[in-house]
């Protein structure tokens, strides 16, 4: 029996996004080693997932080890950005060894479109278990309601 993803469930814009998460931490790895040591640039880009059950949107963001102090979360337009650091545990002084370090540390910064308009003045944020979540209840698209609008005339003299 092969073992293999099964996209029947998801679909292809489940494994375009995964995708695009991928290209994401390889290009901000490229950038960070242009850079050099010390960059502030991050190959860490958070897992995201965006759920529209009609009446609100959900945005669920894998944030382990992070605290809830270390996270801003804004909405500008239709982008919601989510911004933080994650902190080491490990202090790094002379002596000390890594042999293996495959966890990232440091500055990231997420930004997600949003599909549809929403009430960003009742937006709630909850971070647990390294899990965070933001609910953002829809509001309706004025955009494909018809409105009429009277037609002035030019008065002759």
């Amino acid at each position: 029996m092969s073992l293999r993803r099964s996209t029947k469930y998801y679909g292809p814009i489940v494994e375009l996004s995964r995708l695009q998460s991928e290209l994401n931490r390889l290009f901000a790895a490229f950038v960070d080693a242009k850079k050099g040591v010390g960059s502030t640039a991050s190959a860490w880009d958070p897992s995201v997932d965006l759920v529209d059950d009609g009446e609100k949107i959900r945005v669920l963001v894998e944030l382990p080890g992070v605290e809830a102090e270390d996270v801003r979360v804004s909405i500008r337009g239709k982008v919601l950005t989510i911004r933080g650091s994650k902190k080491g545990r490990i202090r790094v002084r002379e002596g000390i060894r890594f042999f293996c370090m495959e966890r990232y540390f440091g500055a990231f910064a997420k930004s997600i479109p949003l599909p549809r308009p929403v009430n960003t003045h009742q937006a709630r944020t909850h971070l647990k278990n390294g899990l965070l979540e933001v609910i953002l209840p829809r509001v309706p698209d004025q955009r494909e309601k018809e409105y009429e609008i009277a037609v002035q005339g030019t008065e002759e003299e």
